[in-house]
């Protein structure tokens, strides 16, 4: 057990290697979706997306951006919008910079999100954010972890004014409680970080072959309008690219593990592969360390 902990730590300072603070500091733009539903996406594709969506009774936020300056710079783009108060604040998963801009919607009094959310931010939410506190990105020093105060398990629906969101969850993935957020009267997805738009995932916390499962179930989704975590708007293409990297991920693992080959001999042989496969995505540097976590879950799996 203490060697898979040392092994999951040096994952995740593996793929955070080389982050710097322009990770975070994009410049943003605001991008109208759909009527009455509103996109915040950084001009380089670095930065979360953070969705908000109008309503005749009030807003509802989808993820909340890393620092709470950015989440006020979520609120001014509102505040140009509409005077309605904010109702529902939701988040896709615990990730910091889905999360860490929580307090400043607070007195909306509701903050949603899957149970695993709430619970991995109340026991090691300091630790996530002692981990962004390393990034020497500007704020950070202003956040207050704050988890959500309304959770579901399996699903959950929510109407407000004309709009109604089902809230899904289908299990491990990106995280162990990735929300996949869909307006069926729009045909629409909110995928939070399930889906990466041109841009090498992040897999510190992935459960590979259920994440290619929740993708699966995302395609048989009416929906023809994709808002992936990072990246700019998609369309159902966009789901399966994202799912085609973590299969050729998965394969060219294993055919490595069934050769009995080493972790550094499997990213030596793979890494160079997916490079020019995926030479037009942004963060290829973060596919050494994907390499290593797909190469520990199988190993692993292997040996149960």
């Amino acid at each position: 057990m203490l060697k898979k902990r040392v092994l999951a730590i040096i994952t995740i300072l593996t793929l955070l290697v080389g982050i710097e603070t322009s990770t975070f500091a994009g410049e943003t733009k605001t991008v109208n979706v759909l009527k009455n539903v509103y996109t915040m996406i950084d001009t380089n594709g670095e930065d979360s997306n953070t969705t908000f969506i109008i309503t005749t009774e009030g807003v509802i936020i989808i993820d909340t951006r890393p620092t709470p300056t950015e989440a006020r710079k979520v609120l001014k783009e509102i505040r140009k919008l509409t005077d309605l108060p904010i109702v529902y604040t939701i988040n896709t998963h615990y990730h910091g910079d889905h999360t860490f801009g929580n307090q400043v919607f607070k007195s909306s009094k509701s903050i949603i999100a899957h149970k695993n959310v709430r619970d991995t931010l109340i026991k090691s939410g300091q630790d996530h954010l002692s981990l962004f506190k390393t990034f020497g990105l500007p704020g950070m020093d202003e956040v207050e972890v704050t988890p959500p105060n309304i959770v579901y398990e399996k699903g959950m629906e929510i109407w407000l004014g004309e709009y109604r969101l089902q809230l899904l969850y289908h299990g491990k993935g990106h995280t162990n409680g990735d929300t996949i957020i869909f307006l069926d009267q729009l045909r629409t997805v909110i995928t939070g970080d399930l889906v990466f738009n041109k841009k090498i995932p992040y897999m510190a916390d992935a459960y590979i072959d259920e994440w290619i499962e929740s993708l699966k179930y995302i395609q048989f989704l009416k929906n023809e309008t994709v808002i992936p975590g990072h990246g700019p708007i998609g369309g159902r293409p966009t789901v399966i690219a994202m799912k085609h990297y973590l299969m050729d991920l998965k394969e060219r693992v294993l055919e490595q593990l069934k050769d009995k080959k080493s972790l550094e001999e499997t990213q030596n042989a793979v890494e160079p592969i997916l490079r020019k496969k995926y030479k037009d995505w942004k963060k290829l540097d973060w596919i050494r360390g994907n390499i290593e976590r797909a190469w520990l879950e199988y190993s692993s799996k292997e040996k149960a």
